[in-house]
């Protein structure tokens, strides 16, 4: 009885070995020295600023105004992701048993050790939904302290210039993000009042009252094609594959299965920057970078240079820049703020960079072009993730030729503007560019453009309630 014990015990490390023996793995992401950390608009800001200053000293020149738009810093998922990533625990427990009962999948002990440790955390609860993260707050602060160390003439405050008519603060849902801000500017959470923003926000939410952005009746509107084509392509049909595969599945996994691993994966890399998620260890590098085409491609035709509709809806926040640097140009100083910060989402960034011409490809992203674009500037990682901006200062020179010079930084980098000096524009060169477009802000093309909207224009509805209400008076006479 004893041997026959023995003999199964034998049996059972043997048979245990064999399956550890004969289990081929694909990489082993704990012991990645260099893990791949862009992953699109949910890219922590920490990774794309790198900890490095690169605003520049102008000779011969003074900063007279700042002007910023920022999207909001790290926070949670919204409540239908965080419904996909807890589902994700059962996902967990058939991945464990693939590899260690059937001896299936392809991932290494070290990262089925950290997937076997993983539980769904404090953020991945319904009543933390899109609120801000410590991250995301610290990605605030820190920013804000970098933009004052910087430019000292402008955002050193004292006791009696920390008014609404020296610094302009406006937020649309990201007012968390400009509460941490200028918290770390300023000492208070309320140093300034920030002018008011309702839902729909013409300024920094423009899109969101358009017509034809929003209208999903439509098939062009917001549904993306050329996404749809790449979830059908051979980069997209062979990551299911090799994911399903790796994970020890006889069958490939779904869509909604990949977007929710990798939502966890790069959320929890936002969240906490300096650890590794479980989830990531899913992904090759190159799946990594596949994942975030994927995504570029979606915002390049939902918010940039696939429609030209979204150059119209940047077109708004474009004319507020030009009419403050127009009064300050035509030294029209009085009632001009030193500091003029605007909080809203990757949307409307990604609005105003494409009325800008900033960032912008000379070859479309498509579906069937992944290869070629790997050195694309439209690339949403570097361009809006969280807490990402864009910052333009207004310049005073000593240059006979043009005392008004305006600098961009996009995450704190120079822009390097075609027509600029690696980012350093003249004030006369930036009116001819962008004026035209800057002075006629006409929302009306949300309405117009090709009958697209199911929505009526305010002058039609106004005309027919009258005619309503005159029809109405004429029956009571009767």
């Amino acid at each position: 009885m004893y041997s026959l014990s023995l003999l199964l015990a034998s049996l059972l490390v043997f048979s245990s070995i064999h399956v550890s023996i004969t289990r081929e793995i694909d990489f082993c992401f704990a012991d990645e020295d260099d893990p791949y950390l862009y992953m699109a608009t949910k890219t922590a800001y920490h990774f794309i600023h790198g900890g490095k200053t690169r605003f520049q000293t102008i000779p011969n020149c003074r900063p007279v105004q700042i002007w910023m738009l920022a999207a909001h810093g790290t926070r949670c998922p919204t409540v239908d992701e965080i419904d996909k990533i807890v589902a994700l625990t059962d996902l967990k427990e058939q991945i464990l048993n693939n590899h260690e009962t059937r001896g299936e999948g392809h991932m290494c002990n070290r990262d089925l050790e950290n997937l076997r440790r993983w539980q769904p955390g404090e953020y991945l609860v319904p009543q933390r939904a899109e609120v801000l993260t410590p991250q995301g707050v610290e990605d605030m602060k820190l920013l804000a302290r970098r933009l004052q160390s910087n430019f000292p003439e402008l955002l050193l405050p004292n006791a009696n210039n920390i008014t609404a008519a020296n610094y302009k603060f406006r937020a649309s849902e990201a007012r968390e993000s400009m509460a941490s801000f200028m918290e770390s500017l300023f000492g208070s959470r309320m140093a300034v009042l920030p002018e008011d923003s309702s839902f729909n926000d013409t300024l920094l939410t423009a899109y969101k009252t358009c017509g034809i952005w929003e209208d999903k009746k439509h098939e062009q509107s917001l549904k993306n094609m050329e996404r749809i084509k790449f979830d059908a392509g051979s980069e997209f049909q062979n990551l299911l594959k090799n994911v399903s595969r790796r994970l020890g599945f006889l069958y490939s996994i779904s869509i909604e299965t990949i977007d929710a691993m990798y939502d966890a994966c790069r959320y929890e890399k936002a969240w906490t920057v300096t650890k590794l998620s479980p989830w990531c260890a899913v992904f090759s590098k190159e799946e990594l970078r596949v994942l975030e085409y994927r995504e570029d491609l979606d915002y390049y035709y939902k918010a940039g240079y696939g429609r030209d509709i979204n150059a119209h809806l940047g077109c708004p926040l474009l004319h507020d820049m030009m009419q403050h640097f127009g009064n300050i140009a035509n030294d029209q100083m009085s009632g001009e703020p030193k500091g003029i910060f605007y909080f809203s989402d990757v949307i409307s960034l990604q609005n105003l960079l494409t009325a800008m011409d900033i960032n912008e490809d000379s070859t479309q992203l498509t579906s069937y072009n992944y290869k070629d674009m790997a050195r694309r500037q439209w690339r949403t990682s570097l361009i809006s993730s969280y807490a990402a901006n864009l910052i333009a200062v207004f310049y005073k020179c000593n240059d006979n030729n043009d005392r008004n010079k305006i600098m961009f930084y996009l995450a704190e980098k120079p822009v390097r503007y075609e027509g600029c000096q690696v980012g350093l524009c003249d004030w006369e060169f930036l009116k001819r560019r962008l004026g035209k477009l800057a002075s006629r802000c006409n929302l009306d093309v949300c309405w117009n453009m090709n009958g697209a909207s199911s929505s009526f224009p305010n002058s039609i509805v106004i005309l027919l309630i009258c005619v309503i209400l005159v029809r109405l008076g004429y029956n009571r006479q009767l």
